[in-house]
């Protein structure tokens, strides 16, 4: 186990997402073979400052569930940094792609429609030993393979605290925000579910990196 805390600030040094491969993010998120190990040290996103948490033994169990490579994850940086609570564990893409999400689309909107940054976050899941929804039969979850993070809530600058349940109907500026923010999100993650969605995320937003399709390509958005 290897402890990764750096300083949160500078910019996300990612520009264009379009460019990113997820077909290769994917890649990372899944377990390693044993032969070709993952290490703390290979997730740059922590030493480039962008993120800050701790590196942890491989683990799994049940076996189906875990990661050759997770992480404890306590913020997300750039301009605004983020603090997780509670603090997530999570895989290196997974982490990377909502260190890209929070600094490229969750923060400047927050100034555009609320005039504040978001600084913590309620981290409503991340993983978690099961099947979607809480089914006893069916595929595993991405929260199994630490490849998904709930969120419930924001908490802003001013220490004002906007709840998904909540503040995601109407027309408000707490509203148009928490719509803009799940719409973009899906431009950084393969699934994104939300209130729009289906009755079992009415209270938060999901995003995980799953495969879906022959290719890895499609996106399910709701």
């Amino acid at each position: 186990m290897s402890l990764i805390l750096l300083g949160l600030g500078g910019c996300s040094v990612f520009d264009q997402i379009d460019e990113v491969d997820q077909s290769i993010l994917q890649a990372e998120a899944v377990s390693a073979p044993e032969d070709s190990k993952f290490s703390g040290g290979d997730c740059q996103v922590f030493f480039q400052g962008l993120a800050a948490g701790e590196a942890l033994d491989r683990f799994f169990e049940k076996g189906k569930c875990g990661n050759e490579a997770p992480y404890r994850v306590s913020a997300l940086g750039g301009d605004n940094p983020v603090q997780l609570g509670p603090e997530a564990k999570l895989n290196c893409a997974m982490t990377t792609q909502l260190q890209r999400y929070f600094a490229d689309v969750v923060q400047p909107q927050a100034m555009r429609y609320l005039g504040q940054p978001v600084v913590k976050v309620r981290v409503a899941a991340s993983y978690s030993c099961r099947r979607r929804n809480g089914s006893r039969r069916g595929k595993f979850s991405e929260h199994a393979f630490m490849n998904a993070m709930d969120i419930s809530s924001f908490t802003l600058k001013d220490g004002r605290t906007l709840t998904v349940k909540r503040d995601w109907r109407g027309v408000s500026r707490d509203a148009r925000f928490m719509k803009k923010i799940n719409r973009e999100a899906c431009k950084y993650f393969t699934t994104v579910l939300g209130p729009g969605g289906d009755k079992y995320h009415q209270d938060h937003f999901h995003f995980d990196l799953a495969k879906h399709g022959r290719k890895g390509t499609y996106r399910v958005c709701k």
